[in-house]
């Protein structure tokens, strides 16, 4: 891969650091080498040069609750997957294409594993990052999955998608809004439970996602120490104050009891419960902003609402700045892949989207497709806007490495 620049924008790091005006990115085997200003890097005539003079640079945002496919309990009907891997793409391609860099698949479970590992290698492009979780959850709970119960089955369940290529657990720790039978302030696993499930994924560095609500499974969750509390629509202070205290992560979801994603609900209990946690959910955010509390991205939608939630996240109280934050280095270290992405420093994947107008004047330009000039993953330009067209060379890159896998007793 050639060497790249790309030169002349103000580049929002994700830091929260002040921008650099007319910065410029070197990059380099799809990693960023320097970030710097002209005066400190000159660039050698082989590097091609991306010129978004006037724009702005930031970290690709991560969308860490993505329901890319329906949970990991797809039937095995090759028709059926079939359809269900091209919707995926589909909606991979989209969300990369609305500035959205990494997704995680937040119950696809193995099935999903091989699309995962198919972008990773090449033979599916233009397509989002893609992390693989598979589902842990109590017999009859909110979310449908790898159903266990009790502390030794649990670990055994998160053995069997550790084994499959799963990175990541979700779980329930709460009901929710979607089952007509539920009710949302139901714990759906002990506390015992979400304990021997958050030791297990830990002894195989796999972050753990807990969909919680509020009231008793929101603590189980929090004093099981989850890497990310999800959702939060009915969080009250005691809620907020634990997981503050415990030092995790809220990934809060505004989209799911959004006006937008209520108004294509269609069961009614559902709509109901969204309705009444409208005012909660927000209340909820602005006090975790208010009191420190750790917040990433997710959204339960689909491709593109990363966006939505940021501008939900101004809307209780984050500045732009810190909403950005929040969408990528914020979700990239609840994700525990913060080595890799998240910000715009040196060593990390140059995973980037740069918009024609400055988010942090309005954070509402990132949901406008004709503000998304560029993006690109792994230092390969993947879409653009017609503007800059001329830099998206599917010829700069060569076939991808096939790799063949080998069965060994070591």
């Amino acid at each position: 891969m050639k060497k790249q620049a790309i030169i002349g924008s103000t580049i929002i790091d994700g830091t929260g650091t002040a921008p650099m005006k007319n910065g410029v990115i070197l990059i380099e085997e799809g990693k960023i080498v320097k970030v710097g200003s002209p005066d400190e890097l000159s660039l050698t005539p082989d590097v091609i040069q991306i010129d978004a003079t006037g724009k702005f640079t930031i970290p690709g945002i991560i969308d860490s609750h993505v329901h890319v496919t329906p949970n990991q309990d797809v039937p095995e009907d090759i028709r059926i997957n079939l359809r269900v891997g091209f919707n995926a793409i589909s909606t991979l391609r989209q969300s990369l294409g609305a500035g959205v860099t990494t997704v995680v698949s937040i119950g696809g479970g193995p099935p999903s594993v091989e699309l995962t590992n198919a972008i990773n290698e090449g033979y599916v492009d233009k397509c989002a990052n893609q992390i693989t979780a598979g589902v842990v959850n109590a017999s009859g709970g909110h979310v449908r999955g790898r159903h266990a119960d009790g502390p030794w089955e649990i670990r055994k369940a998160v053995r069997e998608l550790a084994s499959a290529g799963c990175t990541m657990i979700k779980t329930a720790a709460t009901a929710g809004f979607q089952w007509e039978h539920e009710r949302v302030h139901w714990p759906d696993y002990t506390e015992e439970e979400l304990i021997a499930l958050v030791d297990e994924a830990r002894m195989r560095d796999m972050p753990v996602a807990a969909h919680a609500h509020g009231h008793e499974g929101l603590k189980y969750a929090v004093n099981a120490r989850v890497h990310m509390v999800h959702h939060g629509a009915l969080i009250d202070e005691e809620g907020l104050e634990a997981i503050t205290e415990a030092d995790l992560y809220f990934v809060p979801t505004l989209f799911t009891t959004s006006i937008g994603r209520v108004a294509k609900v269609e069961q009614p209990w559902t709509k109901e419960r969204m309705e009444a946690a409208y005012p909660i959910h927000r209340e909820g955010v602005s006090k975790a902003h208010k009191m420190g509390t750790k917040i990433a991205l997710g959204t339960d939608g689909w491709a593109g609402d990363a966006m939505v939630e940021l501008s939900e996240f101004v809307d209780c109280g984050l500045s732009p700045m810190e909403a950005i934050v929040a969408g990528t280095r914020n979700t990239a270290d609840a994700l525990s892949i913060l080595d890799r992405v998240g910000t715009i420093e040196p060593g990390k994947q140059a995973d980037l989207l740069i918009c024609g107008k400055n988010p942090l004047d309005d954070i509402n330009v990132l949901q406008k497709q004709e503000n998304i000039a560029l993006v690109m993953t792994h230092g390969k330009v993947q879409t653009t806007s017609d503007e800059m067209k001329i830099y998206l060379n599917p010829r700069l890159e060569g076939p991808p490495k096939r790799i063949v896998r080998v069965n060994v007793d070591t």
